[in-house]
């Protein structure tokens, strides 16, 4: 009798086990971001610090995300229903609420499957359990551009004030002198942002892409020319690529032949968008001017550029650089 009740005891408490502990689901991670709800270690609630919010963020083998104190970061492997945390670093800083972040984080390095389900996300650790809901899209919108593109505008200085900037090329691009358009580097990792044929060229091409500045809507890069890394190009931010909008400014020199366009950014029919001045000339080699021509490219309210012939500019305001 004893050993009925015994085995009996034995089977309730394995089965109370297995309702308290859920079956993983698995499901897809990959792209995802969530918000933290409730962290268990062991069988206590980990007391959520006032105003403290934790984030997770799944790449395709990394994961990131911030907590009340620090940023996080990891490699996670799936198998299956199984999850897997590695490489688990955070930054140290120090806040009220470090207990809180300390004790998410030891649940989570310890992580063994998951249950991607319809409202929320489950991790079950050796020593607890996370539960996250979905992130708000407006947070997510934030901070795929704070990780993403947001990182690369940040590159280009403001070009503050109403004065029309003079994008002119360069030729000696191993000696610029005094060059007001150096610009910084930007790396090749960020080509990633800009419109898909420009990058391309890019990469088979060589050369340095340099980030000017931001004028307006318009982000100025000097890009990779005849020269090398001495032409001058506009882009514009269209949902969330780099779009190259014009290339303005240029030079090359053959054979005694110089070809040289310089451009100007303006309001030139003042409707309170941003056209575009171009002055173009070929000297021969004793430098003079064999052929000259003024441009002006009118933007439209859908931020198109067309020539418009009526408009003719005087080209005495508009004097090109001496390069």
């Amino acid at each position: 009798m004893k050993k009925l009740l015994l085995l009996a005891s034995s089977l309730l408490f394995c089965l109370l086990f297995a309702a308290c502990k859920p079956t993983p689901k698995g499901g897809v991670i990959e792209s995802t971001y969530w918000t933290l709800s409730t962290a268990q270690l062991s069988r206590k609630i980990i007391a959520k610090a006032e105003n403290s919010n934790i984030s997770l963020i799944f790449d395709k083998s990394s994961l990131s995300g911030t907590g009340p104190c620090n940023s996080y970061f990891a490699d996670y492997s799936t198998d299956g229903t199984s999850i897997t945390v590695s490489q688990l670093g955070a930054t140290e800083r120090m806040c009220d609420a470090i207990d809180q972040e300390n004790g998410y984080l030891g649940v989570l390095a310890k992580a063994q499957s998951y249950s991607v389900l319809k409202d929320r996300l489950e991790i079950y650790s050796e020593i607890g359990q996370l539960t996250f809901t979905p992130m708000a899209v407006d947070a997510v919108k934030k901070l795929k551009y704070e990780n993403g593109i947001g990182q690369l505008e940040k590159m280009f200085p403001v070009m503050e004030g109403d004065v029309s900037p003079h994008l002119y090329p360069i030729l000696r691009v191993d000696n610029p002198g005094n060059y007001p358009f150096k610009g910084s580097l930007i790396d090749t990792t960020f080509y990633q942002f800009f419109d898909d044929e420009t990058a391309s060229i890019w990469k088979s091409a060589g050369g340095e892409v340099m980030a000017v500045g931001q004028f307006g809507d318009f982000f100025i890069c000097r890009i990779p020319g005849r020269y090398v890394s001495s032409d001058i190009a506009l882009f514009r931010n269209d949902n969330g690529k780099m779009t190259r909008v014009e290339t303005i400014a240029w030079a090359w020199c053959d054979e005694g032949w110089c070809n040289q366009q310089d451009a100007w950014l303006q309001d030139v029919n003042k409707n309170g968008l941003t056209d575009i001045i171009q002055h173009y000339t070929l000297t021969d080699d004793k430098g003079k001017i064999r052929e000259e021509r003024m441009t002006v490219l009118v933007q439209d309210e859908n931020g198109d550029f067309k020539e418009d012939k009526s408009l003719k500019p005087d080209k005495s305001k508009y004097k090109m650089a001496r390069i």
